[in-house]
């Protein structure tokens, strides 16, 4: 994650240049990683929702897709939430060590100051527009996970 105020200055330019999202310095999604069935005493905790065994891997990257933080211990049956309301990176906003920038996610998140999801049911044209740039602005991690899954494929 940016340390500094200039590295998460560069970052937000780059977020905004997407769709206009102010503040942005992250995009934030979780990914499922396959795996042989891990044995031992809970191995049904690491299948997922969609049947196979995986790791639950949460990524926050940047707008030219590197990513800025990786958390990589979570089972498959571990819900996306859950992984980020128990990470390190969650502290730190929590704590303002990030000033005023924010995530943005999917609707699997709930919303905080620090953490922006689409409106749920979007009525007006505006919210349709800022569920249009948030998408837009997430983007960025979706690709990322299709990158590094078509470069090490299972």
């Amino acid at each position: 994650m940016p340390e500094n105020g200039e590295e998460r200055t560069v970052i937000r330019q780059e977020f905004f240049i997407i769709a206009r999202f102010p503040r942005c310095i992250g995009a934030l999604d979780c990914t499922h990683i396959k795996i042989k069935s891990s044995g031992g005493a809970d191995p049904e905790n690491y299948r997922n929702r969609k049947g196979f065994f995986s790791y639950n891997v949460q990524v926050i990257c940047d707008a030219t897709l590197k990513i800025q933080n990786i958390v990589c211990r979570w089972p498959g049956a571990s819900h996306d939430a859950n992984i980020f309301a128990n990470s390190r990176v969650r502290a730190l906003f929590e704590t303002g060590h990030f000033g005023d920038s924010l995530l943005v996610a999917d609707s699997g998140y709930g919303i905080k100051p620090y953490l922006i999801t689409p409106l749920s049911r979007p009525e007006t044209q505006s919210q349709h527009l800022f569920n249009e740039s948030q998408l837009r602005t997430r983007n960025p991690v979706e690709r990322c996970f299709g990158v590094w899954k078509r470069r090490f494929p299972i």
